[in-house]
């Protein structure tokens, strides 16, 4: 059986669309609304879990491990900001949080505006238990 050029170049279009190629896929370089939004679960996750509301840090720590799979390979220094020291100070971190995860949903440039948006969702949540 004989192989034509445009048999030859329709296969390596198919291999070509079918990502057998030796390109690396493309990772996010870096982007602030992420960045923002992980650092801020990261620091309520470690409220909550000192003020004993384990399954508030639950979720936060669940948002922080898909913000940081997110940001691979770029690491963000895990720091905290300062803690709330009650409930009712926790309750309004987590509402000031929400708003700005908020306003990331509406503002960002990048795909990820539902996450963000859900983040908002869950914060405004974790905010009106507290409340």
């Amino acid at each position: 059986m004989f192989t034509t050029r445009r048999g030859l170049l329709v296969g390596a279009a198919v291999l070509t669309a079918a990502g057998c190629t030796r390109e690396t896929a493309h990772i996010i370089t870096s982007d602030a609304d992420l960045t923002a939004a992980l650092r801020s679960a990261r620091t309520l996750a470690a409220a909550s879990d000192a003020l004993g509301f384990g399954d508030l840090a639950e979720d936060h720590l669940t948002h922080a491990a898909a913000l940081e799979r997110l940001l691979r390979p770029n690491v963000v220094a895990d720091e905290t900001g300062e803690l709330p020291a009650d409930a009712a100070a926790l309750a309004e971190a987590e509402s000031a949080a929400s708003r700005e995860a908020g306003d990331a949903c509406l503002t960002t440039e990048s795909d990820y505006a539902v996450l963000l948006g859900e983040i908002a969702a869950c914060r405004a949540a974790h905010a009106a238990v507290l409340a």
